[in-house]
């Protein structure tokens, strides 16, 4: 199995968070609309300081001085009777995009699916998207791809277009900054990932990645470990996971009990659900994952995503394939229990775009192992064409030396 440490010199400044250019083109916007010949890993676009260059065609586009990630202001986007928010962006010169993912810093009143289109010449686009959750201050996103639409020229970019759908029931504003490209690896690299630390991983996922010698990540509950065999429950047996982690599988943390952090249940402490967790992996071994943390049911708030970046090196949340070199690495993307169609779709669009994949499965039954199966089958025929890398998060992290 091939390994390839990503995040090194130039793109660990993508990581920490750090625009490349500081350039104004015409419009007085951060960024040039043609080719400013500069090579690094993370290119600014707009920092929304001015709001000339955009045309809202859908909805309204105002400046809002009261939030801002960078600058003085964010751009705030809200629809109208036609349900969508949509603004334009047309480039005075083709834009050089290719093997580039867009970031975006975001906020919204209500859960959202954002979407960053870019348009070639010919109108043929490419969509990519990412979920933000409700009840954050602006925060940065790591989009992944969502859909290609005829074939797209990313090196000669025409238009960029920002847009969100709303319901009959649902007209809250988002609030945009700091919109940037960061680079992407351009052999396509999947991370497979357990959630729960639930026995499967062990008794149904082990022995499907064993026979393509493919690592995972578990990330275990670890109030939820049993010490023995005969313990009551369904979850890992501390033994399993030692095990798991003989194999070559990175044990990381769901937290002690897995619950919601951002709406905890029975009185749960969030910060001492991070805390213990670390504390159970540390003391059992485990010290590397315990640098990473997958959100229980994929839920957060400003509160946690402060305590788990506190706390962690990467977590995943999320919703879309083949993101870049991850601007905020605590909000990683990832796709969560797909089915086959679906898995299949995700690997075949990262084996031809590149980029940043991270697949997640939960509890394994007979037919999500059946999925499973196929899933790692069509894994290692791409693998071995050459078209994708297997890699586990310390392959991602800058922090682990590698």
């Amino acid at each position: 199995m091939k390994r390839r440490t990503y995040l090194s010199g130039a793109l660990a400044v993508a990581l920490a968070g750090c625009s490349s250019t500081d350039e104004s083109d015409e419009t007085g916007n951060g960024g040039t609309d043609g080719d400013s010949g500069d090579e690094s890993e993370v290119e600014s676009f707009d920092d929304f300081e001015t709001l000339d260059a955009w045309e809202a065609v859908l909805g309204s586009l105002s400046a809002d001085e009261d939030r801002a990630a960078t600058g003085s202001q964010s751009a705030r986007l809200e629809s109208g009777d036609d349900d969508q928010s949509r603004i334009v962006r047309e480039l005075s010169e083709p834009r050089d995009l290719s093997g580039t993912r867009p970031a975006l810093a975001m906020a919204t009143e209500t859960a959202a699916d954002f979407v960053i289109q870019l348009l070639d010449e010919d109108g043929d686009r490419i969509e990519f998207r990412q979920r933000i959750l409700g009840g954050t201050p602006l925060v940065h996103c790591n989009f992944g791809i969502a859909a290609v639409d005829g074939d797209p020229d990313l090196s000669a970019v025409t238009e960029v277009q920002l847009l969100r759908w709303t319901g009959e029931d649902d007209k809250g504003a988002v609030w945009v900054d700091d919109l940037r490209f960061v680079s992407a690896p351009d052999t396509g690299t999947v991370v497979l990932q357990f959630d729960g630390g639930y026995e499967t991983d062990y008794t149904r996922a082990l022995p499907v990645l064993e026979e393509y010698d493919y690592p995972a990540v578990s990330f275990v509950t670890t109030g939820r470990i049993r010490e023995n065999d005969g313990d009551e429950g369904d979850h890992l047996v501390r033994e399993q996971v030692s095990e798991l982690s003989d194999a070559g599988w990175t044990i990381a943390s769901h937290s002690a009990h897995g619950t919601d952090l951002a709406d905890p249940p029975d009185g749960r402490d969030p910060e001492a659900e991070i805390r213990d967790a670390i504390a159970w992996l540390e003391d059992n071994g485990f010290e590397e994952g315990a640098r990473y943390f997958s959100y229980p049911l994929g839920r957060y708030d400003g509160e946690t995503l402060d305590l788990v970046a506190e706390h962690h090196d990467l977590a995943f949340a999320g919703r879309y394939p083949s993101q870049g070199v991850a601007t905020n690495p605590h909000l990683c993307s990832r796709v969560t229990d797909p089915d086959l169609e679906r898995a299949r779709s995700v690997l075949e669009l990262t084996a031809e775009w590149g980029g940043i994949t991270s697949l997640a499965f939960g509890e394994l039954d007979a037919d999500s192992q059946s999925t499973l199966e196929a899933t790692v089958e069509h894994l290692n025929e791409l693998e071995s064409a050459g078209d994708l890398e297997v890699v586990l998060p310390a392959d991602l992290d800058v922090s682990s030396g590698r």
